[in-house]
């Protein structure tokens, strides 16, 4: 294997100190050494395919230009995207990142940011956060920059406030069941989120003030807690249809569990929306391909993950050291074919759309 070009080989190559090397490939508009020195610098450092040390460099500058993501799972699709989003926004700023899965526990989140911060990151972007998660308090006291996305922590007074940046998720789960209740549906499945996550807990909130609102008894069997996963949508599906418990309508709160559903009602031999309608939250890319016509809650994923970058380097460059940002982005209601808004020419059950309380 060849020799990596080192500042010293480019030097000797060039017939000067390494100091002049360093200022040339550190500073363009340096003006301690000619621009023909650093033209001739440039060149050698090209032609032998030269790499500078990240490490070293972080060492020295203090600084490693990385950033740690942690997020829940690569197989759903909504992280997948959230964190190319972010990885796109980190690489505009000139610095990378490194993403790290995680299992729920929080002790398992403890050992995942460790590993994380052992690789020297400048700073962290939390996407999936407990609301007991205590740890990212003692990151924030510790003088780790922290950002939470998509989920926030429970604050306890004495604590340290974390920056955040996610949607609405009380509203969005509001304009979904409320799209479903408008169409005439009274006996609506919800299947949520754990409850020991915002992003659970707040969706189920929703979902109730809306039935509330619209003086809709509902019928405890069908609240059902899912995962989050595809699968877990499929399997309490089967349940629901197995305990033939009604219902006319679903409201899975991410649309991994959404398809999760629509798989489920195939395989029994309903058809979706005429048998029964779905709705999903998250808006991934896979929810508007032809076939699927997802009917979703948008999270406006780029934005957040665009602001979350944003807010982090705000903190690693120390612009914000005496403000705590909260960014809570509204949710968008994507009207697509699975609700049957569509099929029944665009228009809302009148008599149900006046019976909201005020």
């Amino acid at each position: 294997m060849r020799k990596q070009a080192t500042v010293k080989d480019i030097a000797k190559a060039a017939g000067v100190s390494v100091t002049t090397v360093s200022l040339a490939l550190r500073d363009k508009q340096t003006n301690r050494i000619s621009a023909a020195t650093r033209q001739k610098v440039m060149s050698i450092a090209n032609e032998m395919n030269y790499h500078p040390n990240l490490a070293a460099r972080a060492l020295v500058n203090k600084q490693s230009n990385i950033l740690g993501l942690l997020i829940k799972t690569l197989l759903n699709p909504f992280y997948s995207e959230l964190a190319q989003d972010i990885i796109d926004r980190a690489q505009e700023s000139g610095y990378r990142v490194i993403t790290c899965s995680v299992e729920d526990g929080v002790d398992k989140h403890q050992a995942d940011v460790r590993e994380l911060v052992s690789h020297g990151v400048d700073g962290l972007i939390i996407c999936a956060a407990l609301l007991d998660d205590k740890f990212v308090f003692e990151l924030v006291e510790g003088g780790l920059p922290v950002a939470l996305a998509l989920r926030y922590v429970n604050e306890e007074l004495g604590s340290p406030s974390a920056d955040f940046v996610g949607i609405d998720n009380p509203r969005g789960a509001y304009l979904a069941v409320e799209h479903l209740v408008r169409m005439g549906h009274r006996k609506i499945a919800l299947l949520m989120g754990p409850k020991n996550t915002s992003t659970g807990q707040d969706r189920l909130q929703g979902s109730l003030v809306c039935l509330e609102n619209y003086g809709i008894e509902l019928d405890p069997r069908l609240v059902v807690d899912g995962d989050f996963t595809r699968r877990s949508g499929y399997e309490t599906t089967r349940d629901l249809l197995g305990q033939e418990v009604e219902f006319t309508a679903v409201f899975a709160c991410n649309d991994h569990m959404a398809l999760g559903v629509l798989d489920a009602l195939g395989e029994a031999g309903l058809t979706v929306p005429q048998d029964v309608a779905v709705v999903g939250f998250d808006d991934i890319e896979m929810a508007g391909l032809p076939g699927v016509g997802l009917t979703t809650v948008s999270q406006k994923k780029t934005v957040m993950g665009r602001v979350a970058v944003d807010i982090l380097l705000s903190r690693i460059k120390m612009e914000s050291m005496e403000t705590v940002r909260r960014v809570v982005l509204e949710p968008k209601l994507i009207i697509r074919d699975t609700c049957g808004f569509r099929a029944r020419g665009s228009r809302y059950d009148a008599t149900v759309s006046s019976q909201a309380k005020t």
